[in-house]
C-alpha cells in the first residue's frame, strides 16, 4: 500500500508540473563558451584533435578581419527518461523531444598582447522544444538567448573566458514567460595530447544565476537564484572520419534566496556522456549522443533524480 501511495503522489506531482508548464530550468547548463563554429582548426589529418580547436592554445596567426560572423542550425531528436526531474521511475513521463535550434553571432578582431590573444564575441540563439508524449504537450516551449563573451587565449596553453548571458523561456501554448535569467560567469580551459589521435580537455566554470521564475508554489520569483561551479573532463578522439568525445561533468549549485522554497538548497550533479560526430560535408555533421545524469539535492524544494538521454543531431555551421 505504501508503494502505491508513493507512486500515486509522484504521478500527482508530475501532473501538477505538467499542468503548470514547469521544467526544472536549474538543470540546464547555460555556461557561456566560445561558439565552436567560430574557431579555426589547424590543417592536416590531425586537425580534429589540435589544441587550437578547443580555444585553449594561443594561435600563431591572427584573423585580421574586423568582424567574423557565424551562424548555425541544429535539428535534434532525443529520448528522455525523466523530463520532469522527479525521483523514482516515471514511466508515464518518458518522452521523445524534437528540438530546432538557430544560432548566430560574430567575433571582433582579436587583440594581440605579449602573452595572450583577446577576442570579443557577441551572439544569440533561439530553440523550439516539442515534447512527443501527448501527456506532456503543455510543456512545449521556445527559448531565446543572447551573450557577450571575452575569450583570452594565453601562451601557457590555458584559455580564460568571462561573459554574461541572458535566457528567456516561454510556454508555447500560453505565450507566457516561465523563466528568465542573467548569468555572469567566468571559466578556464586547458588541453593536452594523450597521443596523436586523442586530446584531453579540462574545463572549469563559475557563475551566478540571477533569475525570475513563475513559481509553482506561488513563492518568490527569485527563488531559483543560485551560485554554480562546474568541472568537466573530456577526451576528444579521432577514429577515421569520426570524432568521439566521452565526458564527465561535476556541477554544484547553492541557492541564495533566504525565506523562499529553496532556502538552504544545495545540488550536486554528476553527468556522464559520450558523443560521436561524423562530417557529412564541410559545414554539415551528424552526431549521436547519450548521457546519464544524477542529482543529489539537500534542503529547500530540490529533489534527487536520475535521467537518461539518447539522441541524434544534424548540425549546419557556417562562417562569413
Amino acid at each position: 500500500m505504501k508503494k502505491i501511495l508513493t507512486f500515486t503522489s509522484l504521478l500527482a506531482s508530475a501532473a501538477l508540473l505538467s499542468a503548470q508548464n514547469k521544467i526544472d530550468q536549474t538543470t540546464i547548463d547555460r555556461t557561456t563558451t566560445t561558439p565552436p563554429q567560430s574557431l579555426s582548426s589547424g590543417g592536416g589529418s590531425n586537425a580534429g584533435v589540435s589544441a587550437s580547436d578547443s580555444g585553449a592554445q594561443r594561435p600563431v596567426f591572427l584573423n585580421t578581419n574586423l568582424l567574423t560572423a557565424f551562424a548555425g542550425f541544429d535539428g535534434t531528436i532525443t529520448y528522455r527518461s525523466n523530463p520532469l526531474t522527479l525521483p523514482g521511475d516515471m514511466k508515464q513521463a518518458k518522452t521523445g523531444i524534437w528540438q530546432n535550434s538557430f544560432s548566430g553571432g560574430a567575433s571582433l578582431s582579436p587583440i594581440d598582447t605579449d602573452v595572450a590573444v583577446v577576442t570579443p564575441f557577441l551572439g544569440g540563439g533561439w530553440t523550439m522544444s516539442d515534447y512527443l508524449n501527448d501527456n506532456l504537450s503543455t510543456l512545449n516551449d521556445y527559448a531565446s538567448s543572447a551573450y557577450a563573451l571575452l575569450m583570452i587565449q594565453h601562451e601557457s596553453g590555458w584559455g580564460f573566458r568571462g561573459g554574461v548571458s541572458y535566457a528567456n523561456v516561454r510556454n508555447n501554448d500560453t505565450d507566457s514567460e516561465d523563466y528568465s535569467e542573467f548569468y555572469p560567469n567566468i571559466g578556464a580551459m586547458t588541453t593536452y595530447s594523450l597521443n596523436a589521435d586523442t586530446l584531453a580537455i579540462i574545463d572549469f566554470s563559475w557563475g551566478y544565476h540571477l533569475s525570475k521564475s513563475d513559481s509553482l508554489l506561488g513563492g518568490n520569483t527569485q527563488s531559483l537564484n543560485n551560485w554554480d561551479a562546474a568541472f568537466s573532463y573530456s577526451l576528444r578522439h579521432t577514429y577515421g572520419d569520426f570524432v568521439i568525445t566521452p565526458n564527465y561533468r561535476l556541477g554544484y549549485k547553492r541557492f541564495t534566496e533566504a525565506g523562499t522554497i529553496n532556502d538552504g538548497r544545495k545540488d550536486v550533479m554528476h553527468t556522464l556522456s559520450i558523443r560521436a560526430d561524423y562530417p557529412i560535408a564541410d559545414n554539415l555533421k551528424l552526431s549521436a549522443n547519450t548521457s546519464y545524469s544524477r542529482r543529489n539535492s539537500s534542503g529547500g524544494a530540490g529533489t534527487d533524480y536520475k535521467n537518461f538521454d539518447a539522441g541524434a543531431t544534424i548540425s549546419l555551421n557556417v562562417n562569413f
